[in-house]
């Protein structure tokens, strides 16, 4: 696949999710160009996650056993993905005037992860091929995206309600969460079929807290 096809199946199917969640923001559309920062962020945090997880590659490829695997998935995977996805918000965007509603974090908190997401597609389209990227593209995508929403979620309610430790409630969830997904993915303990159910479930729950988010918005 040449690079055109490359980057056109990584990252137009990420941005088109980005519209798609920027469209529930209906009180208070932030930015697009904060927005879009925040995905171009997305995409910087997968080199300090790469850097990361490089020492621990060749043993989660072979793990020695399935508790192993699960200790990597969310100690590693899980920890380090969800750490960097919210680090490149929660110094930049988090800062600004504009970021004043709840839903505000799982906006940007999406975005970022979504940029992340595109980036990571874009790596294994160019070694497994188009099929993989697209499949990545739509499921990996809005499995990232759910991850850092539930997290944008606490982070949001964090800044309005001026209590700072909410944010690691989030942080927990999402990181288990995380792994656990890895887990069953990778060591290979779930249907295909069972992957999109997963998926579903996950999009549900941040549905749900989007909902809440607004909810509590003072633009209604």
């Amino acid at each position: 696949m040449n690079l055109f096809w490359l980057l056109v199946v990584s990252f137009v199917p990420g941005l088109l999710w980005v519209y798609f969640f920027y469209r529930k923001d209906k009180y208070d559309p932030e930015p697009i160009a904060l927005v879009l920062k925040s995905f171009v962020y997305g995409i910087l945090a997968v080199f300090p996650a790469v850097l990361f997880e490089y020492p621990f590659h060749n043993l989660i490829a072979n793990p020695p056993n399935l508790l192993m695997l699960l200790v990597l998935t969310i100690l590693v995977i899980g920890l380090v993905e969800e750490v960097m996805k919210y680090v490149v918000i929660r110094y930049t965007i988090y800062k600004s005037d504009e970021f004043d509603e709840v839903v505000d974090g799982i906006i940007y908190l999406v975005s970022a992860a979504l940029g992340f997401a595109a980036f990571e597609n874009l790596l294994y389209s160019s070694v497994l091929g188009f099929k993989v990227g697209l499949m990545r593209a739509f499921i990996t995508s809005l499995v990232h995206a759910s991850f850092s929403g539930i997290l944008g979620y606490y982070l949001g309610r964090s800044k309005l309600e001026s209590r700072p430790n909410l944010v690691y409630i989030g942080l927990v969830q999402v990181i288990v969460l995380h792994g656990l997904y890895d887990f069953l993915v990778m060591g290979g303990l779930i249907s295909t079929s069972f992957v999109v159910v997963l998926v579903v479930l996950l999009y549900f729950y941040l549905a749900r807290l989007i909902k809440k988010a607004l909810q509590v918005s003072t633009f209604k």
